[in-house]
C-alpha cells in the first residue's frame, strides 16, 4: 500500500518530479552545461604511460583533422605545439588538460561572438583564463626543455607553479564577484587540477616521499569550490527560465515578457540562455511521466492536482534543484575533487627508480667518453611517477568526446 500524501506534500512532490522530468529532457537535448574536468590518465603509472601517450597523440590528431580550416590559424598552431609535448609520457595528462582549456577558450569566443542574448563571461574572467592557458603552455615547454636538468626543472616548476596559483586565486575572485558562468567555472576546475598535478610532479622532482603540497592545494580547492558553486547557482538562476504553453501555441523565446495567463496550459518550455537551447514538454507527456514515477514509487495522491497551479518561477527552481542535485553536473565536479583528494591522501611517490636513474646519470658523467652505463638507456623510462588513478581507460573515454565538443 502506498502512502497517502496531503495536498501540500503532494504539491511539493509534484514540483520535484516535474523538475526531474525537465532536467532529463534538457540532458537528452544536450542543453545542460558541461562542467567535466578533462584529465586523460592524469595520475598514470609507469605501465600505463605508453597507453596514455598513444591515446593522447591519436586524440590530438583527430582534433586537428576535425578542425580543418574552420578554426583560426593561431588555434591550429597552438594545438600543434601542444601535440609535440605528448611525445613525453610524463606530460601526457597535463597536455590533455591544456588542450581542453585551449579548445574551450577558442570555441566559447567564437560562439559568444555569434550568439545574441546569451550571457557572456566578464572580461576580467576571460583575461584570467587566457593567462592560465599561457602559464600551462609555458610549464609544458619548460618541462620539455629542462627534463634532463633536475635543478632547472625544479626552479622552473616552482616559479610557474606560483604564477598559476596566483592566477587561479584571481580567477576565483572574478567568479565570485563578476558572475560565474559555466565555461569559466570549468576553466577554473581544469586549472586547479593542473596546478595540483604540477605539485605532485614537483614533489617527485624534489625527492619527497609524499605530495604534501598537492594535498594541501586540493583541500583548499575543495573549500574554494563550495563558494564558487554558490555563486554559480545565482548565475544559473538568471539564465534558466520556464514558460507555460497555452492553447495550441508554444511558448515563445522572448524572455522580456511571460506568456499571457489565459487558456488551457498545454505544456512547458525550459530555456537556458547560456547554452542557447530550449526544450518543450507537452502537458500530456509531463502528466504521464509524473504518473509513471508515482506508480513506481508507490505514492498515492488524494486527487488530481492541476499542474497549472505551479508558477513558472517554481518550475524553474525545481529544474535548478535537479541541476544542482547529487546526480547533476555540479555534483560530478564536486565528486571529482573529493575523489582526487582521497587518492592523494593515500598516494606515495616511488622514488627508487628515480634515484637509480639519477645515479646512472652521475656515473655516466664521470666515465670516459664512449663508455655508457648498462642501465643508462632506461633512464627516461625509469623517471616516472608511480601514482595510479582508478579506472583510467574509462576516464580517457569520457575525455575524448568532451574535448572534441568543447
Amino acid at each position: 500500500m502506498g502512502q497517502l500524501m496531503s495536498s501540500e506534500e503532494e504539491l511539493a512532490e509534484l514540483k520535484k518530479t516535474a523538475g526531474s522530468v525537465m532536467y532529463d529532457a534538457m540532458v537528452e537535448e544536450g542543453a545542460v552545461p558541461d562542467l567535466a574536468v578533462v584529465h586523460p590518465l592524469l595520475l598514470a603509472n609507469q605501465n600505463e604511460n605508453s597507453v596514455s601517450q598513444a591515446c593522447l597523440q591519436e586524440h590530438l590528431k583527430e582534433i586537428q583533422s576535425d578542425l580543418g580550416n574552420r578554426a583560426p590559424t593561431y588555434f591550429r598552431d597552438l594545438i600543434g605545439r601542444l601535440s609535440a609535448f605528448s611525445d613525453e609520457p610524463r606530460l601526457a595528462g597535463l597536455v590533455g588538460l591544456a588542450v581542453t582549456m585551449v579548445m574551450d577558450v577558442a570555441w566559447s569566443s567564437k560562439q559568444s561572438a555569434g550568439a545574441k542574448g546569451r550571457p557572456a563571461a566578464s572580461s576580467s574572467c576571460q583575461q584570467r583564463v587566457w593567462e592560465l592557458q599561457e602559464v600551462m603552455e609555458e610549464y609544458l615547454k619548460r618541462c620539455r626543455i629542462s627534463l634532463s636538468d633536475k635543478r632547472r626543472l625544479i626552479e622552473d616548476s616552482v616559479r610557474l607553479e606560483a604564477q598559476l596559483s596566483l592566477i587561479l586565486t584571481q580567477l576565483k575572485t572574478c567568479l565570485l564577484g563578476s558572475g560565474c558562468d559555466s565555461r569559466s567555472l570549468r576553466h577554473w576546475a581544469c586549472g586547479a587540477a593542473f596546478h595540483t598535478q604540477m605539485l605532485v610532479h614537483l614533489a617527485c622532482f624534489e625527492d619527497k616521499a609524499e605530495p604534501l603540497s598537492a594535498r594541501a592545494a586540493m583541500d583548499q580547492y575543495l573549500e574554494d569550490l563550495k563558494q564558487i558553486v554558490a555563486a554559480y547557482r545565482c548565475y544559473k538562476s538568471s539564465t534558466v527560465s520556464v514558460l507555460k504553453c497555452r492553447g495550441g501555441l508554444l511558448a515563445k523565446f522572448d524572455h522580456s515578457q511571460d506568456v499571457p495567463e489565459e487558456g488551457a496550459m498545454t505544456g512547458l518550455t525550459v530555456t537556458d540562455r547560456e547554452t542557447g537551447k530550449s526544450v518543450t514538454i507537452a502537458l500530456s507527456a509531463l502528466e504521464n511521466e509524473i504518473g509513471r514515477r508515482k506508480l513506481n514509487s508507490g505514492t498515492v495522491t488524494s486527487s488530481q492536482v492541476n499542474l497549472d497551479l505551479i508558477t513558472s518561477d517554481h518550475y524553474a527552481q525545481a529544474y535548478l534543484d535537479h541541476l544542482f542535485s547529487d546526480k547533476g553536473p555540479v555534483a560530478e565536479l564536486e565528486n571529482y575533487f573529493v575523489n582526487a583528494g582521497e587518492r592523494l591522501a593515500m598516494h606515495r611517490i616511488d622514488l627508487q627508480h628515480e634515484a637509480q636513474a639519477l645515479s646512472d646519470k652521475e656515473r655516466a658523467e664521470t666515465k670516459p667518453k664512449g663508455e655508457e652505463p648498462k642501465e643508462s638507456s632506461e633512464r627516461d623510462a625509469s623517471l616516472k611517477l608511480s601514482i595510479v588513478e582508478t579506472e583510467p581507460e574509462e576516464s580517457l573515454a569520457r575525455t575524448q568526446p568532451d574535448s572534441a565538443s568543447a
